[in-house]
């Protein structure tokens, strides 16, 4: 497959602006990035062509994939190209962004892509759509300071200030489902610094997070996602009359055309993740790796600047934590910001990872992350394990914090 990336006019959320995006070199416009399908256990090989106005470089975001082709670490000037080759250990849904620092501009302006690792059971879907979740600002300086709060009486996704996008427009192109059907929706928050809620007109099935199915899906009305995870349900309806749905993400919407007729209710073809509870290895014992996050404003030759730290450091400073390739480790975050809803969703390239407590209150819970919000005030334990040597990043999604300095690193030999 090939990937170009290029710089454009486009259209976002009803005001013309200057836009990258990810292409297939057709003539069609990707305003969310060309979708990138792969299949579980195929190689891929991927030609990326830079032919934006800018050096960037890109980021497989959730793969479990070797350490020379993570992406951080292959810059890509104007006009150079590189091919990436590797074999998706996992199904799901993932995707691709811009890493080169500062990040939040790139992101901000559409450099990024879905990709979607595929398996047999993914046919059986009536209906299978991709949605990212992006957003506009009249202010990007607003956008930053406002960066991280999780407050839901500070929910900015209502704001007049932001344009929220699916798929990059604000009212996205309709879908259409009929009774005795079932669809699949993969959420992607691709927003450079917002936390979204998704809301719904009747229950879907959570089925899957960061990629990895669940062991127990649940139904909901509505979720909230952190910049950068993955969430994808499953919608089935039934009723003899046509209808039409609308699903909210802020101020952006997009419809279901629903065909009523007389079909019972779908069966699902998920299959639920067996998976190995990492909490048995290291809860019991003190963290191996400790992070404690926090933030202050200084002042420098451009005036007021947010630092963004882990241990009291801005990387390049905050180092790197060595770790053995296949060992189990007990990593404690604490988010001690001073501010209260601030919080950090915290990503580790390389590897998911299991949430086994918070505040020393086991949490029984075996889904896979690889981005999770670590809320203030609240010292979040995981277990992580690496089954790729390399030096893995680590740091906050909320891509201002990052390029203010909350990143880090894990090397694994």
């Amino acid at each position: 497959m090939k990937v170009n990336i290029i710089s454009t006019i486009s259209e976002i959320a009803g005001k013309k602006e200057t836009h990258y995006q990810y292409t297939d070199g057709s003539k069609n416009s990707y305003l969310a990035g060309v979708p990138i399908v792969l299949d579980k256990g195929k190689e891929a090989t991927i030609k990326v062509s830079n032919n934006s106005s800018t050096t960037t470089n890109i980021h497989w975001h959730g793969l479990s994939i070797p350490n020379n082709q993570d992406g951080p670490d292959i810059t890509l000037k104007k006009k150079e190209k590189n091919t990436f080759k590797f074999t998706p250990k996992e199904s799901g849904t993932f995707w691709v962004h811009s890493h080169y620092r500062p990040v939040e501009n790139q992101v901000t302006k559409g450099m990024y892509a879905p990709v979607i690792v595929r398996t047999e059971a993914d046919k059986s879907y009536d209906l299978d759509e991709i949605m990212m979740l992006g957003d506009t600002l009249e202010n990007n300086d607003q956008n930053s300071k406002m960066s991280g709060m999780n407050m839901d009486d500070m929910d900015m996704s209502e704001s007049d200030s932001i344009s929220d996008t699916i798929n990059g427009k604000k009212v996205a192109p309709n879908l259409e489902l009929g009774g005795g059907q079932i669809g699949k929706l993969r959420f992607v928050n691709a927003s450079a610094n917002n936390f979204k809620t998704v809301k719904f007109p009747f229950k879907v099935r959570v089925i899957a997070k960061d990629g990895y199915n669940l062991e127990e899906p649940y139904e909901v009305r509505n979720f909230k996602i952190a910049p950068g995870q993955r969430l994808d349900v499953e919608v089935a309806l039934i009723g003899k009359d046509n209808k039409t749905y609308t699903i909210k993400d802020g101020n952006a919407k997009v419809k279901i055309k629903y065909k009523g007729n007389n079909k019972t209710k779908a069966i699902s073809p998920f299959v639920p993740l067996k998976t190995d509870n990492l909490a048995k290895y290291v809860l019991d014992k003190s963290p191996d790796i400790s992070m404690r996050l926090t933030e202050e404003m200084e002042m420098n030759t451009s005036g007021m600047k947010m630092k963004e730290m882990i241990n009291g450091e801005v990387f390049p400073d905050t180092g790197t934590f060595n770790v053995k390739v296949g060992q189990v480790y007990k990593v404690q975050f604490e988010n001690a910001d001073k501010m209260a809803g601030m919080s950090h969703p915290m990503h580790i390239h390389g590897a998911h990872f299991q949430i086994i407590s918070k505040n020393g209150h086991p949490t029984n819970d075996t889904t896979w992350y690889d981005t999770y919000p670590m809320d203030q005030g609240i010292k979040t334990d995981i277990a992580i394990k690496f089954d790729e040597p390399g030096v893995w990043m680590v740091h906050c999604h909320i891509l201002n914090h990052e390029d203010n300095g909350m990143m880090t690193s894990f090397t694994a030999k």
